[in-house]
């Protein structure tokens, strides 16, 4: 049984979805500091963004700062503190120096650079507390799971998105752009993308719909916000969100946080002072000069311009002929090289890519190119989200996403639109 109070636990769980999405390669760790009776908060912290102070250092910052250096006290972290020197000193120590009469923890680092120093084995002689906490643990397994998954198979973890007409058609058969979805969606749907460190889009959606894939903090003005939303449940749907709740963490759990806590005003105001720090990568697929047009080089031009960054990534098909011109224009959109990759591999070498340069979550937002190309590398906690929508397309193309009622983990219902949660539907 966990002694931690149903109020810290979120706490926690809310600070760990702050960070998500702006502190890869690192984890989105959170801890707080409290008094020895866990009754009180006394300092907590998250991971900064790359290169800054880890969740530890934060926490002990706001310790000291608040004048509880000599103050007994214990830590709860989502994941054991680092033993390593990297960008930042090991948070180890800052342990061992302030010395808790208790440490809980929820996950151990399934960092080699973490494992070769057991840090606990450490706190234990120090005489300090050490227990793993099963809520701790739980927490982890929603906000960590990106991580261990670039760490433990040098890929990161997958989300696929599609939305789909009434008809289930996810694109018109001219592959003309069509809006499906409501605002209250493409709120929700641009707060995923906050919370990717890369978004992934094939040849035919960026030569069709000419895409930006960055994130777009709304104007919550334009539309009046929708609070305690996951209330809005049939039956069937309570039993599955219960059944969710309880057994399901990874991917699937990140989306019932994204729906939980995106109307918190502090989770809005957060990330709408700090859009830019939750910039995803702009993953583009290239197969050959015409998928370059000038309006999709103008806009990725204007989105770098106004973040200050050049997180655009070009995956361009070997043997693909572009001329000199566009290989300059691309490179100029990008602080990384332009990458070739070979189609018969396309999943396994796009994943190694994105894993090296430190994505632990990325979105896959179509077409059926990637649809059929990535899902077959989908792991536990990956997941499918279909966004049905009452728009109507006539004549159109399904997604080649592989999911029927037995994948189906929950769903729920944002005003017009139901949003289903699948994992991959695997070989017998």
């Amino acid at each position: 049984m966990s002694l931690l109070p149903e109020s810290f636990r979120e706490e926690l769980r809310k600070l760990a979805f702050l960070s998500t999405g702006e502190s890869s390669p690192n984890p989105p760790v959170s801890c707080l500091i409290t008094n020895v009776e866990n009754t009180k908060i006394f300092a907590q912290g998250r991971t900064s963004p790359t290169g800054g102070p880890h969740a530890e250092r934060n926490a002990y910052s706001e310790f000291l700062k608040n004048g509880y250096s000599d103050t007994p006290h214990n830590v709860w972290v989502t994941l054991e503190p680092c033993s390593h020197y990297g960008k930042t000193p090991p948070c180890l120590d800052l342990i061992l120096e302030y010395r808790p009469k208790t440490l809980y923890y929820g996950w151990k680092d399934p960092n080699p650079l973490v494992q070769t120093k057991d840090g606990l084995e450490e706190c234990l002689r120090q005489g300090i507390k050490v227990v793993q906490d099963r809520t701790l643990e739980e927490i982890a397994k929603e906000s960590l799971f990106g991580f261990a998954s670039r760490l433990e198979t040098q890929t990161p973890s997958m989300i696929f998105k599609t939305a789909v007409s009434k008809e289930g058609f996810y694109a018109s058969s001219d592959k003309r752009r069509t809006q499906l979805s409501g605002k209250l969606t493409s709120y929700y749907t641009s707060l995923l993308r906050a919370k990717c460190d890369a978004v992934l889009v094939g040849p035919g959606t960026l030569f069709y719909d000419i895409p930006g894939l960055d994130f777009r903090f709304p104007k919550m003005e334009t539309w009046e916000p929708r609070k305690n939303l996951t209330k809005e449940f049939s039956k069937t749907e309570g039993i599955l969100l219960q059944e969710f709740r309880e057994n399901f963490f990874g991917a699937p759990a990140l989306l019932k946080n994204i729906l939980k806590l995106g109307m918190d005003s502090d989770i809005q105001r957060i990330h709408g002072v700090f859009e830019n720090a939750y910039q995803p990568y702009r993953v583009f697929i290239l197969f050959e000069e015409k998928n370059v047009t000038a309006e999709f080089l103008e806009k990725q031009r204007a989105i770098n311009e106004r973040l200050g960054s050049q997180k655009c990534v070009f995956l361009v098909k070997k043997d693909t002929i572009l001329k000199e011109e566009t290989k300059e224009e691309l490179r100029s959109l990008s602080e990384k090289e332009l990458f070739f990759v070979d189609t018969m591999m396309l999943a396994e070498e796009t994943l190694k890519i994105l894993s090296e340069i430190g994505v632990n979550i990325l979105l896959v937002e179509g077409g059926n190119l990637l649809y059929e190309k990535f899902q077959s590398k989908m792991k536990a906690d990956d997941v499918i989200l279909k966004i049905q929508t009452p728009t109507s397309i006539q004549e159109g193309i399904k997604p080649k996403l592989r999911m029927n009622d037995s994948t189906l983990l929950w769903k729920s219902k944002l005003e017009e639109d139901i949003w289903e949660v699948h994992t991959c539907l695997r070989d017998l």
